[in-house]
């Protein structure tokens, strides 16, 4: 995750980019903070590698898209190195400026730019659908309606067959709504192994997985999750609404609720399983997975894979070295292919 706080000095005001918890400056907003030139910084990382102070591989970043020195971007501790060469009561006002950053992202997750976010709408918009994201995942949807749950439901017995029912019809009410199908004939609809990530849009690991295929919602398009983020925000609004007024819920009322939500948006709501066919999915996302490693496997090792003869059986005198081939070894190998 990418943050931008602003940074200021007694000289100027600086950018310091959060990556992940991790605050990078540039080279020239480095120069900004000490007020100095980009020489001089450079002159002093200079001095800093060579005295083995700090490591060079460790301290610089260098975007791909860039070449210019102005844009190589130093570490915390390559700033305040630097500092102490040109400006020892700045370099210690900032040490405590990004060790209080790097402690609010550790405690809270995040760190907001409020002055920003403030005076720029469009990255308010991205902030907030950042977290509409979140808290439409199924883990926080299912989670804050088990809370409601807790506080205000009659009929709730955790681990209970029934309410593990309820969950799975919430889901694929959600998707049914922004698709026209359930989880499970999701599966069966995109799960092509000639696709590009077998037809996936998302995935936990930089490879597709075994589990990742037998998912229906990562499947779905940008346009589709996101209209199912602004379903879920409503219902949990609503979910968190009613429990705040101690109103209480049935498993019955909520499903009723969603239904009422996904006509007030313009969606077909969906009307029951006509056929079940979670394990026909489960095989099919199977089938199609292992085609789709069989394939890449082949490729590894240098096959230009011809369909028809893949199909006929032409490759399997290859079979015993695809055996070989770990799924470790595909990942390390293996460009990530991106829909």
């Amino acid at each position: 995750m990418k943050e931008i706080i602003k940074y200021k000095s007694k000289y100027s005001e600086s950018d310091v980019i959060v990556l992940d918890g991790v605050p990078w400056v540039s080279l020239i907003d480095t120069a900004k903070i000490y007020k100095t030139d980009i020489t001089e910084v450079s002159s002093s990382l200079k001095s800093i590698f060579l005295d083995d102070e700090l490591k060079r591989s460790e301290n610089i970043k260098v975007p791909e898209d860039r070449t210019d020195i102005e844009q190589h971007f130093l570490s915390v501790d390559a700033v305040i190195s630097v500092g102490y060469r040109i400006d020892s009561r700045e370099a210690t006002k900032f040490r405590k400026w990004s060790t209080d950053i790097i402690k609010k992202y550790l405690s809270d997750g995040f760190v907001v730019n409020e002055d920003l976010l403030r005076n720029d709408p469009q990255k308010l918009n991205e902030i907030a659908a950042k977290i509409r994201e979140i808290r439409a995942s199924e883990q926080s949807i299912y989670a804050a309606v088990r809370e409601c749950f807790k506080v205000a439901s009659s009929d709730y017995v955790p681990n209970a067959q029934e309410v593990k029912s309820f969950y799975a019809l919430l889901q694929d009410k959600f998707h049914h709504a922004v698709t026209k199908m359930t989880a499970s004939k999701l599966i069966l609809d995109r799960a092509n192994h000639l696709e590009p990530n077998m037809g996936l849009t998302s995935s936990k690991a930089d490879f597709v997985s075994r589990s990742d295929a037998a998912i229906g919602k990562n499947y779905l398009s940008e346009n589709e999750i996101y209209r199912m983020h602004l379903l879920s925000e409503q219902f949990l609004i609503y979910a968190e609404l009613n429990s705040l007024s101690e109103k209480k819920l049935t498993m019955k009322g909520l499903h009723k609720k969603l239904d009422d939500i996904i006509v007030l948006n313009g969606f077909d709501v969906f009307d029951g399983y006509q056929d079940f066919v979670k394990d026909q999915a489960i095989e099919h996302a199977k089938k199609e997975y292992e085609l789709y490693i069989e394939i890449k496997k082949l490729e590894y090792l240098g096959v230009d894979v011809d369909l028809e003869s893949f199909y006929a059986g032409d490759y399997d005198h290859l079979k015993e070295e695809t055996k070989k081939i770990t799924l470790q070894k595909l990942r390390k190998n293996l460009s990530v292919e991106k829909v």
